[in-house]
C-alpha cells in the first residue's frame, strides 16, 4: 500500500509540475488549469462516502485492488490526447514559418501594418482540438479522484484494525501518510526531468531549446509511467484475506459477536442492501457529527490540509516569481521541501508515537506545539522575500494604489513613437543591462534572427541587442527562506498523524471506515477543493502586469508585486494554521471530559455494542 500511495502522490505532484506545459500545448488558461486540479478532489469527494459504506460491509483489500486497477485506466486516459492529436512537434520548415510570424508580431512596426486583431488568430486556432483535449483530461482527473477513494480510507482502516499491537498503528499509518508528501516530491522531480525531454522523445528541431516558446516537454510520458506502476501493483491486493485473526483483538471480538448479522446481510439483494443503507446511514452520520472529539479534530485536520492544498500547490509559483528561479528548478526546490520536511517528518512522527506509546491526549498537545512551529515559520518566511523585476513603462500611482503600464501612451516615448507597440498584447519579456521590457517592440527592436533567437537593433537601448527573458534583482535570501521553511515544516509536521489517530480512536472499530471517509469528505469539500481557488484569488490580487494574449481577455500574470505576494501568500497560510490550532485546542479539552472507545472496559464495551446491534 505504501507503493500505491507513493504512485498516487507522484501523479499528484506531476500534474502540478506539468501544468505550464499543458497550458502551452493545448492553450489552456490558468482558470482551466485550476479546474483540472480541482476535478480530482471533486471526484474523490463524490466517491468517498459511498466507498466508506461499501468498505464497512465488503472485502477491503479487493475493493482497494479494484481502485488501483481503475486508477491505472485513468492514468492512460490522461495520456490519450497525445495519441489522438499528436505531440505538437514541428518540422524545421514549419518552425521557421512560425518564427517568421512571431517576428512580425513582436517587432517595432515602423510601417504600422500590425493590428490587434491580427494577434487574435491563435485564440481560435485548433479550438476543437484544444476543447476535446481538455474534456479528456478533465474526465481523466475526475476518474483518478473517484478511483483513488479507497487509498486513504479503506487501506488505513484495514491496517489499523488488523495490526497485532495497536501501539504500532501510528507508525504504519504515519508511513502511509508520509508517502503523500514523498510522492509529490517524486512527481516534481519527474516533471522537472520530462520537461527537459522533447515531446517526440527524439531530437528536437534545430535552433529550438528548452527555453524556446515552441518547446513542449514529454508531458504524456509521466502519466503512462504512473499507469504502468499502478498495473504492476494491482495483483497483490486480491491475495490478502478479509482480515487477520489476531487473538484478543477488538476486531476479532466484534466480528464474532456480529457474524450472524453479516451472514444475513450477505443474503440480501442489491435493492435490499440499498434500502438498508438509506435506513442506517443517517443514524451513523448523526452519531459521528455529534461525536465532539471526532468532529473538532476533523475540523482541525481540514484547516491543516491547507498546507498541502494551498501552500504546497503554489510553492513552485512562489519560488519562481519571488526568487527568479526557472520552472524546473522551482519544482525541484518544492520537491526538496516536500521530502525533507513533510514526508520524512510525518514518517518519523509516526515512529515516535509508536516507540514511546504517547497517549491520545498527550499526542494532541504535541500536535498543537508542532502546528505553532509551522505558524512561526510562516511569519518568518513572510519577511524573506525579494523585490520584483523593474519593468520599463510600469509605474506605481500612489493615489490609486495600483500599478499602471504605459496606459496606451507608448508613443510619448521617443524610441517608441513609431513602433505601434500599443497593438502588442502577448507578453514576451526581454532585458538589457538590468532593464526589462514587456516585448521586443517595447525595446524598439526591429531585427530578429530566427536561427539564434535573438533581437537586435533595439532603439531604446542604443541600437544594441537584448536578452530574452526578464532579469531579476540580485537577492541572496532564497536559501535562508528554504532553510526556514525546511526546518519549520519538518518540526511542524512531526505529529500530523495525530489527526488521523484521534479520528480513528474516537470511534468504534466498525465505524472507522465510514468515520475516516466522512473526515476525508469534509476535508475535501472545505479544504482541498476550495484551497486552489482561495489561494489563486488572493495571489491574483498581487499581480501588477497581465499577459493579454487575446483581445478582451485578462490572460495570465507575468509580474507580481513581490512584497505584497509574500505577505499575502504566507498571511493566508498563517490564518488557516491559526484556525487549525484553535480547533485542536478545543478537541484537547473536550477529550479530557469523555472516554475514548479504547478506554472502555472489555465487558462494558461488548455489552454496549451488543445492545446497539440488538436495537437494529
Amino acid at each position: 500500500m505504501v507503493l500505491v500511495i507513493g504512485v498516487q502522490g507522484t501523479y499528484l505532484g506531476y500534474v502540478v509540475g506539468m501544468l505550464t506545459t499543458l497550458e502551452k500545448r493545448f492553450g489552456f488558461s490558468s482558470e482551466k488549469s485550476g479546474w483540472l486540479l480541482s476535478l480530482y478532489d471533486i471526484g474523490h469527494t463524490a466517491a468517498i462516502l459511498l466507498i466508506g459504506y461499501i468498505g464497512s460491509h465488503y472485502h477491503l483489500p479487493r475493493i482497494t485492488g479494484i481502485g488501483v486497477l481503475l486508477s491505472a485506466a485513468s492514468m492512460f486516459m490522461l495520456a490519450c490526447p497525445v495519441f489522438l492529436y499528436g505531440t505538437a512537434d514541428y518540422t524545421e520548415e514549419q518552425l521557421i514559418q512560425k518564427k517568421e510570424a512571431y517576428a512580425y508580431e513582436m517587432a517595432c512596426d515602423t510601417n504600422e501594418e500590425r493590428y490587434i486583431s491580427s494577434q487574435g488568430e491563435d485564440c481560435t486556432r485548433e479550438h476543437v482540438e484544444h476543447t476535446n483535449a481538455f474534456i479528456l483530461l478533465a474526465f481523466g482527473q475526475l476518474f483518478a479522484g473517484i478511483f483513488a477513494a479507497p487509498f486513504n480510507t479503506i487501506s488505513y482502516v484495514y491496517i489499523d484494525c488488523n495490526v497485532q499491537d495497536k501501539r504500532d498503528s501510528p507508525f504504519y499509518l504515519g508511513l502511509l501518510t508520509s508517502m503523500y508528501a514523498f510522492g509529490p516530491a517524486l512527481g516534481f522531480l519527474l516533471s522537472s526531468i520530462l520537461t527537459g525531454v522533447y515531446t517526440t522523445l527524439g531530437d528536437p528541431p534545430n535552433h529550438i531549446g528548452t527555453h524556446d516558446e515552441h518547446w513542449i516537454g514529454a508531458w504524456w510520458l509521466g502519466f503512462i509511467c504512473c499507469g504502468t506502476a499502478y498495473l504492476l501493483l494491482t495483483l497483490p491486493f486480491f491475495l490478502f484475506p478479509k482480515s487477520y485473526k489476531h487473538p484478543d483483538s477488538f476486531h476479532l471480538m466484534l466480528e464474532q459477536s456480529t457474524s450472524h448479522f453479516q451472514q444475513e446481510e450477505e443474503q440480501l439483494t442489491v435493492k435490499e442492501k440499498l434500502q438498508l443503507f438509506m435506513k442506517e446511514f443517517p443514524s451513523v452520520l448523526k452519531n459521528l457529527l455529534t461525536n465532539k472529539v471526532y468532529i473538532t479534530m476533523v475540523i482541525a485536520w481540514m484547516f491543516g490540509s491547507y498546507l498541502i492544498g494551498g501552500y504546497q500547490t503554489y510553492l513552485p509559483k512562489y519560488i519562481e516569481t519571488q526568487y527568479g528561479r526557472s520552472a524546473s528548478m522551482a519544482d525541484l526546490y518544492s520537491g526538496i521541501i516536500s521530502v525533507g520536511a513533510i514526508a520524512v517528518s510525518t514518517a518519523l512522527g509516526g515512529w515516535i508515537l509508536s516507540r514511546y506509546n504517547i497517549a491520545p491526549r498527550s499526542s494532541i498537545i504535541c500536535l498543537i506545539i508542532s502546528w505553532v512551529i509551522i505558524l512561526l515559520s510562516y511569519i518568518i518566511g513572510m519577511n524573506l522575500g525579494c523585490a520584483q523585476p523593474n519593468m520599463e513603462g510600469l509605474t506605481y500611482i500612489d493615489v490609486a494604489e495600483r500599478y499602471d503600464f504605459y496606459h496606451h501612451r507608448e508613443r510619448e516615448y521617443s524610441c517608441l513613437s513609431e513602433c505601434n507597440c500599443e497593438t502588442i498584447l502577448k507578453f514576451d519579456g526581454v532585458s538589457f543591462n538590468g532593464k526589462n521590457f514587456y516585448s521586443p517592440c517595447h525595446a524598439g527592436c526591429t531585427q530578429y534572427d530566427i536561427y539564434t533567437n535573438t533581437w537586435s537593433n533595439c532603439q531604446c537601448v542604443g541600437d544594441y541587442s537584448v536578452n530574452n527573458g526578464l532579469v531579476h534583482p540580485e537577492c541572496d535570501i532564497f536559501y535562508g527562506y528554504l532553510a526556514v521553511m525546511l526546518i519549520g515544516l519538518f518540526l511542524g509536521n512531526l505529529f500530523f498523524m495525530v489527526t488521523m489517530m484521534i479520528v480513528l480512536r474516537s470511534v468504534y472499530d466498525e465505524e472507522k471506515v465510514i468515520a475516516l471517509s466522512l473526515a476525508s469528505f469534509i476535508t475535501n469539500i472545505f479544504g482541498f477543493i476550495p484551497a486552489p481557488v482561495i489561494y489563486g484569488f488572493f495571489i491574483d490580487l498581487c499581480c501588477v502586469l497581465w499577459n493579454r494574449q487575446c483581445p478582451n481577455e485578462k490572460g495570465n500574470c507575468v509580474l507580481y508585486d513581490n512584497l505584497k505576494f509574500g505577505k499575502m501568500f504566507h498571511g493566508v497560510n498563517a490564518f488557516f494554521q491559526i484556525c487549525a490550532i484553535i480547533f485542536a485546542i478545543i478537541c484537547y479539552f473536550i477529550s479530557k471530559k469523555v472516554k475514548l472507545p479504547e478506554e472502555i472496559e472489555m465487558n462494558e464495551y461488548t455489552e454496549d455494542r451488543r445492545r446497539e446491534y440488538q436495537d437494529h
